[in-house]
């Protein structure tokens, strides 16, 4: 298949997260959309995939029943297998649609990260590279959220980091718009799987998605707003498959910031003796690539801490974990933040009746709480370890 380049070159950049691979048809679907895109905008065309859906975690959860804290680099090494299992399906179904895409490894992405091998951060993205691979053909296939480091070694960009991945290669290549397809309308102004009530906007600031992020929310990877911002590249955050039609989404660039409710449901609360311990150690975590969002509650000094990842332990021996609680954080219009701390089976509920405070609306009033969705996973993210079952014991045959 030939494309012809638009006259300025800039090429169309599609990320897919894990959703779209909620089973193998959903990498037909990906390449058909593919496939109408390029050859409807004749424009060369990167797509970025993301591990089909439960595919990573099943691997972390592999390693953490074989050692406890793993080296970073053989962390990297087994994570990012599923992104380039799905680089590898999805330039087959590509293939089998008539299109000949090139599936290319991190190394060749111009994507440049240091720090530790399993949540390295993003330093460089040059064009050469994707620039290079789309002269030589006009789809290419891009793993999600890895990169290489100095010595040539790839690496992860921590964890749901494909858009970061995304972002980048739009910025470096001076593409103008990035297109962020997941399993949600868009950009919501709560999570739309606990809250139904929640409103997708039509358009929001970088700012506003920026301050989302950052208080936990997942709709965009902080790093990636960062980037899109400035290379001046406008974000599509877009549902896939469509829910009511092929313009819904969310334009992330200009545009007002927006009042939220954020459900922290994938972090655990630690609470420290003192303010002073639980700003040392939240910048020690920043400083290895995680995410945490400090706040106060009951006069204690607390913070959040993604669950179950490597390598915190030793900056929390001074806190101690309230175990089944869960942070709820509002963002109100005015910019101010109300942090809530609630036991986790109640956060969906109180999510909503945040968000009934933040959006009223007299003529439908909340219903009552509905229970959070068991995440979709595909049935084929065992495909690199296989069913989960025990780990042999030190008295038990080898087979």
């Amino acid at each position: 298949m030939t494309t012809r380049s638009t006259p300025d070159g800039r090429p169309l950049v599609l990320k897919f997260g894990g959703s779209a691979f909620a089973d193998l048809d959903g990498y037909h679907r990906v390449a058909r959309y593919a496939v109408r895109r390029v050859t409807e905008e004749k424009r060369p065309l990167v797509v970025v995939a993301s591990a089909m859906s439960g595919t990573t975690g099943r691997l972390q959860q592999t390693l953490d029943a074989l050692v406890e804290d793993p080296p970073a680099d053989a962390a990297a090494m087994l994570l990012t297998t599923g992104e380039t299992v799905s680089v590898a399906l999805l330039a087959a179904a590509l293939d089998a649609e008539g299109v000949t895409a090139r599936p290319l490894p991190a190394a060749d992405t111009g994507l440049l990260a240091e720090g530790p091998g399993d949540r390295a951060r993003l330093v460089s993205a040059t064009a050469g590279p994707l620039a290079a691979a789309l002269a030589d053909c006009p789809v290419v296939v891009v793993p999600g959220g890895q990169a290489v480091d100095a010595d040539g070694r790839t690496v992860m960009l921590g964890r749901n980091s494909s858009d970061l991945s995304a972002v980048a290669a739009a910025a470096a290549l001076g593409a103008d718009t990035c297109e962020l397809f997941s399993d949600v309308p868009g950009v919501c102004t709560a999570d739309p799987h606990l809250v139904p009530e929640a409103r997708t906007l039509s358009r929001i600031s970088y700012e506003g998605v920026r301050r989302m992020s950052r208080h936990g929310a997942k709709v965009v990877h902080e790093g990636a707003v960062d980037w899109a911002e400035r290379g001046g590249v406008r974000l599509l955050c877009r549902p896939f498959p469509w829910y009511q039609g092929p313009d819904d989404g969310t334009a992330v660039g200009t545009g007002p910031e927006a009042a939220a409710v954020v459900v922290h449901k994938n972090s655990d609360v630690w609470c420290f003796r003192s303010a002073r311990e639980r700003r040392a150690a939240g910048e020690c975590l920043w400083a290895d690539g995680l995410a945490v969002v400090e706040f106060d509650t009951a006069g204690e000094a607390c913070l959040t801490v993604p669950t179950a990842v490597r390598g915190v332990a030793r900056h929390l021996q001074a806190a101690r974990r309230l175990d089944d609680l869960c942070l709820v954080t509002t963002l109100w219009p005015d910019g101010s933040t109300e942090h809530t701390v609630v036991p986790r089976p109640e956060a969906a509920a109180e999510a909503r009746r945040r968000h009934a405070l933040l959006y009223p609306d007299p003529g439908n009033p909340p219903g009552p709480a509905v229970p959070p969705p068991v995440k979709a996973r595909s049935p084929h993210s065992d495909v690199l370890v296989g069913p989960t079952r025990p780990l042999p014991t030190e008295n038990s045959p080898l087979t």
